[in-house]
């Protein structure tokens, strides 16, 4: 059998284990959550925010077009005027000059254009102002011939077609400018009055401008930030060492293409993406011209703050846990002490030593245990005690019955030093008839009378019932010494007692008396002479 020292500490240790496990365990569960949290909202927010960049960016490019657009629109009165020679110059150069000045303080232009409809002017009708270089000067640039491209030459000519099929103010795709000679966009708006189109408005945009705002959002050490042409399915980047109008592209995968197709943005969600066989984190969003804005952050780097956490969560853990066994072992064999000594004590109970003391030093449960059980042999040794008086105790007169006679006499048998006794042997005749004519009531009544009767001549002596209407007293000492003068005044009492319920009927009450003979006489023999002269006087009296 194990001992409790061994099973306390055994079971301290796996408590202990199994607290290290739960609350590492969630510190680690809780750990990694926050930080994927974290990440997600660090991650979501500067995708965002530099989203948000680009679009007022590109809400500075329609603002500026929309200016030019509405002075336009309000200096034709109507489309005949048009034909008028000297007032087209006039006002065709009043909206050019307006739209250099307009383009000139607009950040990230590379040109603006105002074509008139082909179908009413003459194809290169309008003017076209662009710069060589982002940081040059407007040039006034010869205009194209629109009608000399065809419908397989048509991304040439997005800048006019594409607002003119929509109807409505339009960002192009990305297209390549061969006048400049790079990639851009356009936004461009198609000027009516009334039904007739007069032509298309729009301020070309520097797309390595804003490629270069997307990959100023890139964080972490290799993270990228990338514009992404979903109608062309390409990748927009530019590497260090580029010139400043260089734009490179890649086209998409097919997974990375219906990834960014379901939904406008990642919705707070980190996408798992695969680039050059590097994981990543993806996040992405869509800018007013419908292009991608997207995010990569490598999980490599990403994992690195919480890796450490994770070691630093481990350390303390294994430390707390490697403090707390050896804690555990010093308070185990301060608590085990006592318990031993509880566990003597309760053996010393289990065999009916009621006395055991037990020591207790502790100011703890362990004194109160100790307490209690002391407490608890203390009243054991009391319930022992009455419940043998309930045992041994005649239930109706309160006497000794016989069971604790039989008992009595064992024990004068072993006694080592033996003494001179006397035994009176009593009977109550009568009895039954009483029973049967008055009830049970008159017959206990009278047993009862007679039995305070007896007790009261033999005060210093046992008494008990052994029989339904029987008693014995054993005399010793002062009332062996005066047997014939109690035996005389009993005879007197009996005579003149009576029962409470009639005191008509009278109590009889027949005894025998004998003394030992000598120390050694057995005493069947003595409670035999006794009861042989209490059977003499019954039979005397007719009884």
């Amino acid at each position: 059998m194990k001992s409790i020292q061994t099973k306390f500490t055994v079971l301290m240790v796996s408590g202990l284990l199994m607290m290290s496990l739960l609350l590492g365990g969630t510190c680690l569960f809780y750990a990694v959550y926050e930080w994927t949290e974290n990440l997600k909202t660090t991650l979501n927010t500067v995708c965002e925010e530099q989203a948000l960049r680009m679009d007022n960016q590109l809400d500075t490019i329609k603002q500026a077009t929309a200016i030019i657009y509405n002075y336009a629109q309000s200096r034709l009165p109507s489309v005949e005027k048009l034909q008028d020679e000297e007032f087209y110059q006039e006002y065709n150069e009043k909206v050019s000059a307006l739209a250099e000045n307009v383009v000139e303080h607009t950040e990230g232009t590379l040109g603006v254009y105002f074509r008139y409809n082909p179908e009413l002017m003459d194809p290169t009708a309008g003017f076209f102002w662009s710069k060589n270089s982002v940081n040059g000067k407007l040039k006034q640039t010869s205009t194209t011939d629109i009608s000399r491209y065809g419908e397989d030459e048509y991304d040439k000519v997005c800048w006019y077609y594409q607002p003119v099929e929509k109807g409505k103010p339009t960002w192009t795709h990305t297209y390549h400018n061969e006048t400049i000679g790079t990639e851009m966009i356009s936004y461009g708006i198609p000027f009516y009055i009334g039904d007739t189109l007069v032509g298309v408005i729009g301020i070309d945009v520097n797309f390595a401008y804003l490629v270069d705002m997307a990959q100023e959002g890139a964080i972490y050490e290799n993270g990228r930030g990338n514009l992404v042409d979903l109608g062309q399915r390409q990748v927009y980047f530019r590497k260090a060492g580029d010139n400043e109008l260089t734009i490179r592209h890649i086209i998409i995968s097919d997974h990375f293409y219906h990834t960014l197709k379901k939904a406008d943005s990642n919705q707070g969600k980190l996408l798992p993406f695969s680039y050059h066989n590097k994981d990543m984190h993806m996040t992405y969003q869509t800018l007013n011209n419908g292009m991608k804005y997207v995010l990569l952050a490598p999980v490599t780097e990403t994992n690195r703050p919480r890796n450490h956490l994770l070691k630093v969560i481990l350390i303390i853990t294994c430390g707390i846990l490697v403090g707390y066994l050896f804690f555990t072992m010093y308070m185990t064999k301060k608590i085990v002490l006592p318990l031993k000594q509880l566990d003597h004590a309760a053996r010393e109970i289990a065999d009916g030593n009621m006395d055991v003391k037990i020591e207790c030093n502790t100011n703890d449960e362990v004194k109160t245990l100790t307490d209690s059980i002391q407490q608890m042999a203390e009243n054991q040794k009391a319930y022992v005690k009455e419940f043998n008086g309930l045992v041994y105790k005649d239930g109706l007169t309160g006497v000794k019955n016989k069971m604790y006679y039989l008992e009595y006499i064992k024990s004068l048998k072993n006694e080592n030093k033996k003494s001179l006794y006397g035994v009176v042997v009593f009977s109550v005749p009568g009895l039954t008839a009483v029973n049967k004519e008055h009830g049970r009531k008159y017959g206990d009544s009278m047993i009862i009378t007679s039995c305070r009767t007896i007790c009261k001549t033999f005060s210093h002596s046992p008494i008990f019932r052994i029989d339904g209407n029987e008693f014995v007293a054993v005399l010793k000492g002062s009332d062996l010494n005066k047997m014939d003068e109690l035996l005389l005044r009993f005879d007197e009492m009996i005579n003149d007692i009576k029962m409470e319920e009639d005191s008509d009927m009278p109590i009889r009450v027949v005894y025998g008396a004998a003394r030992s003979v000598g120390e050694n006489e057995e005493y069947d023999k003595v409670f035999n002479r006794a009861e042989q002269e209490m059977y003499k006087k019954k039979k005397a009296k007719g009884i």
